[in-house]
């Protein structure tokens, strides 16, 4: 599975121009059908609304791999968008407000929300090194972008991931990045996952300025 851009044109173009790299060889990736459609959560509270998504797929010429291309909003096996996710995760980090009240906030089951919230805590201390790694190689005054020290493992998560955004915003040369799409930028669809963070994580992009994507996956609660 590979994070990519929304712009479904680029991602036809990337994949017929062999520009998308295979993350199990980095061999060249080439169209190869497409996943199941999903429906995904996005917006809150009242605001909610359903958008089906299918994303394509991508075969590794070299190793023969496929690979499903998540759009950069979507997190893998996540029924709702990255910046739900993101939304409750912020909402405990830095308000202290509990599962049962953001859910009700956001308009989500109690128990997909917890879920969450314990999925970041638990791998709080490795984004936490792995974001404040990167944002030290990449950024140009690292120093100067970091955010004030947090009392908890979730909250330096949080800032060090939010610095590593403003680093990519300068590089990609936009105003503003937000720090989920940051993180699934680097650390591919399964940054919200416990998993991604058992055994290590490469320090390296997922998405760089050469290489462009496309469509969303996977979803679970």
């Amino acid at each position: 599975m590979l994070t990519v851009n929304h712009d479904g044109v680029s991602v036809e173009s990337d994949l017929s121009g062999g520009r998308l790299e295979c993350p199990e060889c980095r061999g060249r990736l080439r169209p190869w059908g497409w996943a199941r459609e999903r429906l995904i959560r996005h917006g809150t509270g009242a605001g909610r609304f359903l958008v089906r998504h299918r994303p394509r797929r991508g075969r590794c010429a070299g190793c023969a791999a496929t690979h499903v291309l998540l759009e950069a909003g979507l997190a893998a096996r996540r029924a709702d968008t990255a910046a739900v996710i993101a939304a409750a995760v912020e909402a405990k980090t830095a308000a202290g407000h509990g599962h049962r009240r953001i859910a009700a906030w956001l308009g989500r089951p109690a128990s997909t929300v917890r879920g969450w919230l314990r999925t970041f805590a638990a791998s709080a201390v490795s984004i936490a090194e792995v974001f404040t790694a990167l944002a030290h190689r990449d950024g140009a005054d690292a120093a100067g972008l970091w955010p004030a020290p947090a009392p908890t493992p979730a909250g330096a998560a949080l800032a060090a991931v939010t610095a590593y955004a403003s680093v990519l915003a300068e590089r990609f040369a936009v105003a503003v990045m937000p720090w989920h799409s940051a993180g699934l930028a680097a650390a591919g669809p399964f940054f919200f996952s416990t998993g991604r963070w058992h055994g290590g994580v490469q320090h390296e992009l997922a998405l760089t300025p050469q290489v462009r994507g496309g469509k969303g996956e996977e979803s679970t609660g």
